[in-house]
Formats: structure tokens, sequence, C-alpha cells
């Protein structure tokens, strides 16, 4: 662990010089937020306007005013899913082509002009698509897996003698595909640091490489990646806890709240893609400081047995 010393440190400086990337990502998340919830609020807005529900909504959460309001077919609430579930799409979308730019801003450690980081992102796109794809194929038999677990123990929770072990079995599940899922993600990061630093073109053989250097140096990988991760779960929970103790009615506070966890959530994901990158570089790219070859100089010569040469006689006339 002694080659690790800093990369955290030198990661989040590289972050924090970087971090306009930080608040480009929160305003288009904001924006995006609000387009995919204006739907939702349209449909409400015609039920609510009059009726004692909009102040049990609107003031405070109530989940059983808004499980009614759900599932009463005049108001067909889900129907706007599909307009949330696009404009999720599309900001996913957005930021695997920004993820070029940002790895390159990262490797670079220096602030790239808007048409440099623009021309990464459009450059690593279509392979980051590549290795998506690949991420993908392993994800979904975990998630069907992960499912059909959860599943089983939710059977097992609804009979009384069994009620522990499908706790249990939830609980283990949860944990185990939770490892999983974070061992792949850390493994097509380092794919993606790879394809930037290294200008891969082949993505399933760059996804092999990195695969073993993930195998090679699980480890010291794993611990920068959760420790970073730990950080987030902190922040994460501190803010649900704030919100939970909030007045029911400052809606403005709440939002604020939520919005900066939303926020750290960012900081916390691209402070793990640079201290990656900086682990990579460190590991890979730093030669190694070899001696110089001794250079031979000939002896100078002892002054005491220089003999000088003859001067010759002046002319006499």
């Amino acid at each position: 662990m002694s080659d690790q010393r800093g990369v955290l440190r030198e990661g989040f400086h590289r972050f924090w010089r970087y971090q306009r990337v930080l608040w480009f990502i929160f305003f288009i998340s904001l924006a995006f937020g609000h387009f995919s919830a204006s739907p939702a609020i349209h449909k409400l807005d015609g039920i609510t306007d009059h009726s004692l529900a909009s102040q049990r909504i609107s003031e405070m959460f109530d989940y059983g005013t808004f499980s009614a309001l759900a599932s009463n077919p005049e108001v067909k609430l889900f129907e706007a899913g599909g307009v949330s579930g696009g404009f999720s799409f599309v900001f996913f979308a957005g930021m695997l082509f920004l993820t070029g730019g940002i790895l390159e801003a990262y490797r670079a450690d220096r602030k790239l002009t808007t048409r440099e980081f623009f021309e990464a992102c459009g450059s690593y796109f279509w392979r980051f698509v590549r290795l998506l794809l690949l991420m993908l194929i392993l994800v979904i038999p975990l998630a069907i897996i992960f499912g059909s677990v959860l599943s089983q123990a939710g059977k097992l929770m609804l009979d009384v003698v069994q009620e522990k072990n499908g706790f249990w079995l939830s609980l283990v599940d949860i944990i185990f595909i939770g490892f999983l899922m974070m061992c792949l993600r850390l493994w097509f990061d380092i794919a993606q640091v790879r394809a930037v630093v290294e200008e891969e073109y082949g993505m399933w053989s760059n996804a092999g490489r990195a695969f073993k250097l993930i195998f090679r140096n699980f480890r010291s990988l794993f611990w920068i990646y959760l420790r970073i991760s730990v950080v987030g779960w902190f922040v994460f929970g501190i803010g649900v806890w704030i919100w939970t103790k909030m007045p029911p009615a400052r809606f403005w506070s709440t939002f604020i709240v939520l919005e900066i966890v939303i926020l750290a959530g960012f900081a916390v994901r691209l402070w793990q893609r640079s201290s990656e990158m900086v682990w990579y570089q460190r590991r890979f790219l730093i030669p190694a400081i070899v001696a110089p070859a001794p250079i031979s100089v000939p002896p100078a010569p002892d002054p005491l047995l220089t003999i000088a040469p003859a001067v010759p006689p002046a002319p006499q006339t």
C-alpha cells in the first residue's frame, strides 16, 4: 500500500481543479429533473387544487394520500412515467458522452479548452458505448438472480415460521449482489481509463486487459474505491437524517438539503474517477529512475612532471 500514498489526495486535487464539470452536470440534472417531473405535476394540479390532498402532499409527504392518488383511475399518475424515463435515458446518455472529456481532463491534469473537452467526448463516446454493451451482458444475469432471490426471500417473510430466514436471505442477497456490482463497476471504470490513457480501440480486448489488471491489484484498487464510496454513503445518511428532522412545511429547505445530497453524490463519483486515473498513471506510466552510466574522464597531467618546451634563442644582429 506504500505506492498508493496520496492517490486520494491527488485525485481530489485534480477533481477540484476541474470542478466546473461538477457544476455543469449538476445543473443539467436539475433541469432534467424539472422537465421529467412536470407531467406528473400537471396531472396532480387538476385533481388536488382545491382538496385536502394538496395540503398533505405539498406540506409533507403522506404516503397514504400519495398511494390513494396513484391508484385513482381518474388521475393515471404513472402514465407520465414514459416521459420521465425518457429524460432519465437522455441524461444517462449525456453522462456517458461527457465521460471521455472528463477522463481526458484528469489525464492531462489541466483545464481543457471547450473545444478540447468536447473533442475528447466525441472521440471516446462509441468506445464507451461498446464497453457499456459488454457490461450489460454481465449485469442482466446478475439482476435476474438478484430479483429471483429477493422474490424467494419475500415469500419466506410472509411465512410466520420462516420470516427471519427470509429477512437474512434478502440481506445477504443485497450485500453480495452489491459487492459484485461494485467490482463490476470498478472493472469497467479501469477499462475506460485504459481506453483514454493507452488510446485503446478494441474494447473487448481492453476489457480483458482491465480484468487482469483488476485481478492482480484488486486490494489496492478496491480500497481506493471503497473509501470514497464510504464518504458518499456518510453524506447521504446525514442528508436523509436532516431531511427527516426538518419541519414538513418548509419546502425550500427540504429541496436545498436534497439537492446538496445529489451534488455530493456527483462529487464523490468524479473523485473516484480522478483517483482511478491517478492510480493508473502512477502504477504504469511513471518510468523507473535509472542511474546514469559513469563517464570516463582522463586524468589531469601532473604539473611537476610536465616538461616545458624549449624556447629558441632570439636572433642576434
